[in-house]
């Protein structure tokens, strides 16, 4: 009731204060009554339907607000989610990496080992491949000159000549 009587006097201040007749001449008061009357009326029929709409419209805003702040929520929740799924794969990279490392250390050590096996039995294989070629050479050339020998009519040697001329040849 204060509002409307406060409400009242500020709308009638300014035609008291222009006015140039005197109250008593004027329809102030009158006006005045028929403005409270159409505020109290007003009041009456409609405080109901502008309570609800304005009591609607808060609902609605405390809706919505509680509808962003889960939205917001879920938001938080995901990112943390999402950084620790981040972290541990991370961490599960980091431990793959580290496998992989140990494992082609252990693969290079392995051929490293079978390199060398490899190596040594080339070295035998050649060193035995050599050795039979010097054989095979020493053989052809000991018949080359034996063949030599034999068909050369001008020399005439004796079993025991032969051996020596051999034993010279081979060593």
């Amino acid at each position: 009731m204060k509002k409307i009587l406060s409400l009242a006097l500020l709308t009638a201040l300014p035609s008291l204060l222009l006015a140039s007749a005197s109250i008593e001449e004027s329809d102030f008061i009158q006006r005045a009554i028929n403005f409270v009357i159409f505020v109290a009326i007003l009041w009456y029929f409609a405080f109901d339907a502008i309570k609800g709409i304005f009591t609607n419209r808060k609902n609605a805003i405390a809706a919505r607000l509680k509808e962003a702040q889960d939205n917001l929520h879920k938001a938080k929740q995901e990112k943390e989610n999402a950084q620790k799924r981040l972290e541990e794969s991370k961490e599960r990279a980091k431990e793959i990496i580290n496998a992989a490392k140990q494992e082609a250390y252990l693969v290079e050590q392995r051929y490293s080992e079978q390199i060398k096996k490899d190596i040594e039995v080339l070295k035998y294989a050649l060193e035995t491949n050599i050795e039979f070629e010097r054989r095979k050479a020493i053989q052809e050339s000991v018949d080359k000159f034996l063949n030599e020998l034999i068909k050369a009519d001008d020399i005439r040697l004796n079993k025991e000549e032969y051996v020596n001329i051999i034993t010279k040849r081979i060593s």
